[in-house]
């Protein structure tokens, strides 16, 4: 299997910036960015819950020009939901990355990349990827007491987004009390 070298990478990717690598859980399908995301969220909708099994997950949001899978790109395969794609490794089953149409960026997920494994207060990496908001956050099971602004679907800037932020406080149908 060819296998693009680091030194080719940085041709491909460029070489101003800092190269992320990352990889699916089998290690099969490796991908590369280059410098900080555009940005970095944490994503409560329903489709990535189910997606992840997971209550939130951090996304990360890059020019496309700035991602490249660097192994394993037969191993992919694309799924489309509405104006995502979702990339998957055929072989681990591993959600790698998305393609969100609507905003023209590829959308990695940081606890994939080599830098992040583990504990994040080790990684001298966790600066560029600390989210800066949460998306989707009326969809939120749990709430989040961060202190990051929390927009009920998305920021004004972002097709469609309305731009309302909530309160971290969730407000549920229900009572805890019996």
């Amino acid at each position: 299997m060819f296998r693009k070298s680091i030194p080719t990478l940085c041709d491909v990717l460029g070489k101003s910036a800092a190269i992320y690598p990352g990889k699916c859980l089998c290690g099969r399908v490796q991908f590369a960015v280059e410098g900080t995301p555009d940005w970095v969220a944490v994503e409560h909708s329903h489709f990535y819950r189910r997606s992840h099994a997971c209550m939130n997950i951090a996304v990360a949001g890059y020019k496309p020009q700035k991602f490249v899978v660097t192994e394993g790109e037969g191993l992919l395969h694309r799924k489309p939901f509405d104006t995502i794609y979702k990339h998957t490794c055929k072989a681990c089953g591993t959600h790698v990355y998305d393609d969100w149409l609507s905003y023209h960026k590829k959308v990695i997920f940081p606890p994939q990349l080599d830098s992040m494994g583990g504990n994040h207060k080790y990684s001298a990496d966790w600066e560029a990827f600390h989210p800066q908001f949460h998306i989707h956050y009326n969809s939120a099971l749990l709430p989040v007491y961060d202190g990051l602004p929390k927009y009920a679907q998305l920021p004004k800037e972002w097709r469609g987004g309305t731009g309302e932020l909530v309160s971290e406080d969730l407000s549920y149908p229900y009572s805890a009390k019996s």
